[in-house]
């Protein structure tokens, strides 16, 4: 019964869940639950994916415990000691869980590698092309279009180009280098990591490429509120507006002008009404259902497997 809660769950949050998640109208009132709930959705369906592959796998004796049951490793099932439905169900665990880690071990080091190299040659770009800066805080750049964008690593900097300098005032740089600092105090990059990780390594995997876009949004929402506080709302839209084409070099990179421009336009210039308390436990409640669901149902055999039909159980 488990496998089959498992995929049920993994089906309704990747094609019902992320959907109307991704159109629901409250997340521009509360970006920062929004950004928790798609990044536990999409951990939610690797591990259920996961689980799946495991609970065909494993070989649960109710006569045991749980730690004993865990180690009798499915090989009475590989074998066909039982019956051939168990073994099929155990050989499609074992295809399961090794795709499931090779594409993940894959993406990693195809990531890693990449994002290595980009950055040692954007780091090397700006040491070579940075000026003097009067900026606090900030690497500034020879480049005539204005531009400001995060670049990630053990020391994360803030860059600029001297187009934004020369022509940004300064309560609008000081809104500028407000929202960099944010998404380097929300750590957004690893967020957005994540996301883009997921995406790379399963290709073609609609909820996926759904979670990178929105989690790439709500990140710049959440810059916004973080630098709102430090700054008036008015000088950030106006730095929007001046900096709206991004830097081509900036790609993969958190700039400023991330994210969708006329939304983040239309919500610094009027603010929505926060989310109200009662809606917001409501969300989170179901976000830690989301969160801990794949593990309930990978034991419900174990816990109520006497309730279930022999029938529905695998």
């Amino acid at each position: 019964m488990s496998p089959l809660l498992l995929i049920a769950f993994t089906l309704v949050v990747a094609l019902v869940a992320a959907p109307r998640l991704a159109g629901a109208s409250w997340v521009v009132r509360a970006p920062r639950l929004a950004l928790t709930a798609w990044l536990v959705g999409s951990c939610a369906v690797v591990a259920a994916s996961l689980l799946t592959g495991l609970n065909l796998l494993l070989y649960w004796d109710r006569t045991h415990d749980l730690v004993s049951g865990a180690w009798h490793f499915c090989l009475d099932s590989l074998l066909g000691r039982h019956d051939a439905p168990a073994q099929v169900a155990a050989i499609i665990g074992l295809v399961t869980v090794a795709a499931l880690c090779y594409r993940m071990g894959l993406g990693v080091t195809r990531m890693v590698a990449v994002q290595r190299a980009r950055r040692a040659d954007l780091r090397m770009l700006v040491r070579l092309a940075g000026i003097p800066s009067p900026v606090p805080g900030a690497t500034v750049v020879r480049h005539d279009q204005p531009a400001a964008y995060l670049m990630p690593g053990r020391a994360t900097d803030i860059v600029i180009t001297s187009g934004a300098v020369d022509q940004l005032r300064a309560p609008e740089l000081h809104a500028v280098l407000a929202h960099e600092r944010a998404h380097a105090s929300g750590r957004h990059y690893h967020l957005t990591h994540w996301v883009r990780f997921l995406e790379q390594a399963f290709p073609g995997v609609a909820c996926f490429t759904l979670a990178r876009r929105q989690v790439e949004r709500l990140v710049e929402l959440c810059a916004d509120d973080t630098a709102a506080r430090s700054a008036e709302r008015i000088d950030l839209a106006r730095a929007l507006v001046t900096m709206a084409q991004p830097v081509g070099a900036s790609g993969g990179l958190l700039a400023v002008s991330g994210g969708d421009s006329l939304e983040r336009l239309h919500r610094l210039l009027a603010p929505p009404r926060p989310l109200a308390t009662a809606a917001k436990a409501c969300v989170a409640a179901g976000v830690a259902a989301v969160a801990v669901a794949p593990l309930a149902m990978a034991m419900f055999d174990r816990c109520c497997g006497s309730w279930v039909p022999a029938a529905l159980s695998l």
